[in-house]
């Protein structure tokens, strides 16, 4: 009986999945503090701002009655909270799924605000994708104004029932744009890579720090004759890789096929690694950490060169520079860790260095996601369909097995 209630529930489960695409939106008439950045900035004006990167492992889960089950629910309402009290200036998070809207709820310190045709003027959140398996988890949280939030899904994925299950959804690429001072930019992009650590699975994953490199080059206009950015740039999310393998036989090649790639510096890199803090693009250090042999078992996942990042590059006449980096749990009050990761913190400074002129984007305001055909829209309803069964199959399966 047990086990007949737990199919119900995850066959039901799934049917909503599948039928929902939520969106929330909140009304407030109160200016944030980044509202209006600096008016008439001039060379020499300077600036700070913090960050925050976690993956909240919003999977949905039907476990929780059982020992050592977990209450995705009320997980993402505390985690909502304890990001809100944090009052970063940006939070991007992956793997926000099915219970967006409750983490959202306790998002007070980012609402939107409304015009009086309850349509948003002002965003300060992204708009929610889809649970799983129909959205990409990615959301991004900002005090300051957003701009034109784009999502692309990964052009190579690996594995439905194994090699990390990352073809279940739709992982991928999502950017948006602040605005640092007047008339200077800074482009944000938040991913969430494939996972696991199969030759299928580093393979994709090297394909898609190749397409982001060079989505990245393409979206925010990277000069090759004068070596710069038309927007600054500051790249986030869950890479599922690490710096300290670039040298292995079969590795990601985060360095060679990314930070690279796309003339990006790595804030842990820049503040663990002594030659590359003194010189952030001196890419050779890079590749000289990766071939280290005294890797030790306190040099572990969460705490030294995790797969929460912050890589970030200078552009439109603003330099950007990296002032502090953590890697941190986020927990309830009980002690007891929110996710199965770790968060990313970081401080950043920016000053103008020249002045330029802001051109080739449009800063409308709107949300600009790329609206698809009906034709690709039912074909992508199919596919989640299917998605959606696998991961029904593959749940009943596991449960059934474990008796």
């Amino acid at each position: 009986m047990r086990k007949l209630r737990k199919f119900i529930c995850v066959f039901l489960s799934v049917l909503v999945v599948c039928m929902s695409m939520g969106t929330v939106a909140f009304a407030n008439d109160e200016h944030t503090e980044h509202d209006i950045c600096h008016p008439n900035p001039v060379i020499g004006t300077t600036g700070t701002f913090n960050a925050v990167n976690y993956n909240v492992q919003g999977y949905p889960e039907f476990n929780y009655d059982e020992p050592n089950g977990r209450d995705v629910w009320g997980d993402s309402i505390t985690i909502g909270r304890k990001l809100n009290s944090l009052n970063y200036d940006i939070v991007a998070i992956q793997e926000d799924f099915n219970y967006d809207m409750y983490l959202r709820n306790a998002m007070t310190n980012y609402p939107n605000r409304l015009d009086s045709d309850n349509k948003v003027a002002v965003r300060h959140q992204s708009n929610h994708s889809g649970g799983a398996p129909l959205g990409d988890g990615l959301n991004i949280f900002s005090r300051y104004f957003m701009y034109n939030d784009d999502r692309v899904s990964w052009e190579k994925s690996s594995g439905f029932l194994g090699e990390g299950g990352d073809s279940k959804t739709y992982k991928g690429i999502e950017v948006t744009t602040i605005e640092l001072a007047k008339g200077y930019y800074l482009d944000i992009y938040n991913i969430h890579a494939d996972e696991d650590i199969d030759e299928n699975s580093v393979k994709v994953r090297q394909a898609q720090f190749t397409q982001l490199a060079n989505y990245i080059m393409k979206h925010s206009v990277y000069d090759e004759n004068t070596g710069t950015y038309d927007h600054a740039v500051l790249v986030t999310g869950d890479f599922s890789a690490n710096i300290h393998t670039e040298d292995d036989t079969v590795s990601d090649k985060l360095v060679s096929n990314l930070l690279e790639a796309a003339h990006l510096n790595d804030a842990w890199a820049v503040m663990s690694i002594e030659n590359i803090k003194e010189d952030p693009e001196n890419y050779d250090e890079y590749y000289r950490y990766a071939r280290r042999t005294d890797m030790t078992p306190d040099m572990s996942f969460g705490h030294y060169d995790s797969v929460e990042r912050f890589c970030y590059a200078s552009g439109n006449g603003i330099k950007i520079s990296c002032t502090d980096f953590k890697y941190s749990e986020i927990c309830d009050d009980t002690g007891r860790s929110l996710s199965d990761h770790h968060a990313a913190f970081a401080d950043f400074s920016w000053e103008i260095v020249e002045q330029v002129q802001d051109i080739g984007h449009d800063h409308n305001g709107e949300d600009t996601t790329q609206e698809q055909s009906f034709l690709i829209k039912f074909l992508n309803y199919i596919a989640s369909i299917f998605r959606a069964i696998g991961m029904f199959f593959q749940d009943y399966k596991n449960w059934f097995n474990r008796g």
